[in-house]
């Protein structure tokens, strides 16, 4: 089958690109002695996260304990979850998880450490921590190296979980790759006094955590990060776009969509909207559209009900007609792959078959 023959909306992905984009970063993980667990939260899928872990990634990263279930349950193991768990019922998830797999877990509150430690020793088992801290992001993680060292201590010394170093999320850092030496030297700044208090302290830290899909390639130059946990890299959006740090060529999604109404003068409706696309603006350049049309860039996506999309056709480099089929760059791939129960795969536009996002919705 040819990409032409999908029903719409569909989203597709280049299966030449997709390997090209997890051999590349694999690469220059082992030219710079850094580890990669890369978030799977981006595809949620776990033919994928195996593809990534084949490449040379140590394991894998997840938001959620219910995506931790879906990776675990498709024989991956050697997990992050970088997101506080918190509550009982979440809990019980995790310590049937824990019992089987090698489980990590990211924290920055006494609360959630003491429920893990004291969930983990009744179950018998055990967790690793990591405590996360902030270094610039300013959304999760302790504020200060005497915080991280108070809690990395508990961690220490409580049955039922061990630590093992510390995690941050350099977020903040998006601006261009060639921008970034002079912010990424704060953030590593930050970083070494952050190890030295811990040097000092006698508690060492195996695991330094950090990177994203934009600082991705410029990772080495975070002194004493010795991990990173990109997502986004795998597929690329117009978001990693926009800021340089992906190219044209390195996109491998697309959502093709099928022009269903012209009848508005100097517009059109295709049959995605909010529910195919997400509703995400671009975190960088031109904020008003949705996704860039790339065979015809003076197409705009400028807004969204939930399933029309609406095209402003004044600048449009061709005439569209009821049944036009577009090929679409989302600007968030995260968010549009996480609306979708099946993404499918090709190779030169030819379909080979299509993968179901097994973790999709599991957000708790």
């Amino acid at each position: 089958m040819h990409l032409g023959e999908l029903d719409t909306p569909a989203v597709v992905v280049d299966l030449d690109v997709l390997e090209r984009n997890i051999r590349r970063l694999a690469e220059y993980c082992r030219q710079h002695q850094l580890s990669l667990r890369p978030h799977t939260k981006t595809h949620k899928i776990p033919e994928i996260a195996r593809w990534q872990i084949e490449a040379g990634a140590v394991g894998i990263t997840v938001a959620k304990v219910g995506e931790a279930e879906v990776m675990t349950a498709a024989g991956l193991d050697n997990l992050l979850i970088a997101y506080p768990v918190i509550g009982r019922s979440k809990l019980e998830r995790l310590m049937a998880l824990a019992s089987g797999n090698k489980m990590l877990v990211a924290l920055d509150s006494a609360e959630a450490l003491d429920g893990i430690a004291l969930a983990a020793h009744q179950a018998g088992t055990s967790l690793g921590i990591l405590v996360e801290c902030d270094l610039g992001m300013k959304r999760c993680g302790v504020q200060t190296p005497e915080e991280a060292l108070r809690l990395a201590s508990q961690a220490h010394n409580r049955p039922g979980v061990e630590f093992e170093g510390i995690l941050f999320y350099p977020g903040q850092v998006r601006v261009p790759p060639d921008l970034q030496p002079s912010l990424l030297s704060a953030v590593s700044e930050k970083l070494e006094h952050l190890l030295d208090s811990f040097h000092r302290a006698g508690l060492p830290c195996r695991i330094v955590s950090g990177g994203s899909t934009p600082t991705a390639f410029n990772s080495h130059l975070i002194k004493g990060m010795n991990e990173i946990r990109p997502g986004t890299y795998v597929f690329n959006d117009r978001n990693t776009l926009e800021l340089g740090a992906c190219t044209l060529e390195d996109c491998a999604l697309r959502v093709l969509a099928t022009v269903v109404s012209t009848a508005v003068p100097n517009k059109a409706i295709i049959d995605g909207g909010s529910k195919t696309f997400s509703s995400d603006r671009l975190m960088a350049g031109a904020k008003e559209d949705f996704g860039l049309i790339v065979a015809d860039p003076g197409l705009r996506l400028v807004g969204m009900t939930e399933e029309h999309g609406h095209l402003d056709i004044s600048r449009s480099a061709r005439p569209l007609h009821i049944g036009s089929r577009l090929s679409i760059i989302p600007n968030h791939v995260c968010t549009c792959v996480n609306m979708h129960n099946q993404i499918y795969y090709h190779r030169g536009g030819e379909v080979q078959g299509c993968w179901q996002v097994a973790a999709r919705g599991r957000v708790s």
